[in-house]
Parts: structure tokens; sequence; C-alpha cells
């Protein structure tokens, strides 16, 4: 692997509090596959046997479900560092949940996911380190995947994106912020029409509660922007 993809995921939170010589021997140890993609290339496909949970080293990946009748709900967007697919792998599901596309032109680690559960023979610290991380990214998610289902179960679409771009300002410690999401993987994300979320947002803007270009938001009116939130419980 090179020095690039290295620095990367020294990084990473899975990774997180060891040393670049332990990161070696993991290395060494996992017989990780490395794997460039293009956008729109198939890096997973939902119900095909899962042996490994992905690190995205570069670009963008998009995890997707469709039902039998074509609608996409976007599971999440994820970029360097981010890991897919580890909690139906830990959950001993045996196949992959969802669909994981390339958003962008990038590359992905593919890590067998036992070789992280289970330690090695020699029960080496990094591995131990690394076990205990991988608890912690768990946990955020099951929190994230609460939120997400907080957003969802908002009636309005006023609120829903209030609900989101508050979450946002309050994580980024900014009023001024980039979102991850393009807009018609957010409009996926809070499951909502994509042409209704825009015109809400520009009313959003109007109406002074918000300001945005692009991938940037800002947040123009904090309490305004609670206050929605709060109307709706």
């Amino acid at each position: 692997m090179s020095d690039r993809w290295k620095s990367v995921l020294m990084r990473t939170r899975l990774f997180a509090g060891l040393s670049a010589e332990q990161l070696d021997i993991l290395l060494r140890c996992f017989n990780a596959a490395e794997r460039v993609f293009a956008k729109g290339d198939l890096l997973c496909l939902a119900g095909q046997p899962q042996a490994t949970i992905g690190l995205v080293l570069d670009g963008r990946v998009l995890v997707q479900k469709e039902d039998e009748a074509g609608s996409r709900l976007i599971i999440g967007l994820f970029g360097p560092g981010d890991l897919f697919g580890e909690v139906s792998a830990f959950a001993g599901n045996g196949s992959w949940p969802n669909t994981v596309v390339g958003d962008s032109a990038g590359a992905v680690l593919f890590v067998p996911f036992d070789k992280i559960s289970r330690p090695c023979c020699r029960a080496c610290d990094a591995h131990q380190v690394m076990a205990a991380n991988m608890l912690r990214i768990l946990a955020g998610k099951a929190l994230m995947m609460n939120k997400r289902i907080g957003f969802i179960r908002l009636k309005g679409m006023r609120q829903k994106l209030a609900a989101y771009l508050y979450d946002q300002y309050r994580q980024s410690g900014s009023s001024t912020f980039r979102t991850h999401m393009n807009r018609e993987a957010l409009a996926d994300f809070l499951n909502v029409s994509r042409p209704s979320m825009s015109r809400e947002l520009s009313r959003m803007k109007a109406d002074r509660l918000i300001d945005y270009d692009r991938s940037i938001f800002t947040v123009t009116d904090p309490k305004r922007l609670a206050a929605l939130i709060q109307a709706e419980h």
C-alpha cells in the first residue's frame, strides 16, 4: 500500500491511537484488497455474500436501498476515512443489505471483517485498540440512524430541513458549514421529493432563516430554526 493511503488510514477513527508501525502490522495481517473506482461503478450489490467491510480512501461512495418498484432510499454518503458495511457484517447478516456505488472517482479498501473481530494469535495491542475503536464507530452509527429516523418522522418539509440543518450547525460549531450530500442525496436521505425540497430551501432563504451556495449553508437565525423543530413536537 502506498504511503499516501497509509496517511489517510492514520487519520481514520478505526485506526485512531495507533502508530505507523502498528498500522503496518495490521495491514499485513488483514490481507485487505484495494479497489479504484469511477463514478457510477458498482462496488457492492444488495443480497450478495458479504465477507468484508469497506473503508473509503478517496472520493465518495453512495450506500442505497431500492425497493421492487425501483424507488431509491439513500442510506448514506461516505467520504475518505469513512466505513461502510460494518453494521451488517458484525450483525452476522452474511450478505450486503444495501447496494454501494461510486458517487465520484476514488478508491476503497475492503477489509475482511473477521480479521477485525478476531484478534491475531499474538493478541497484540494494535488489534485491541482497533477493536475498541470499532465498538465506538458502531455505537456512533446506531445513534446516527436513530437521528435520521427522527428527521424522517417530522411531518413538514420545512421541519425536516430545519432539523437536519440545525443538527449540522450544532455539529460543525459554526454558523457556516459544508454538507457532504448534494441535493439529490439529501432529498433521498430525508425521504422527500427533490423539487419540493429545493423550493422549500429557496423559501427558507427568502425568509432569512438560512443562506446557501450549493453545498455550503449558513444558518442566519438559529433561534427561529430551532423553534421550527420544537413546533413540530
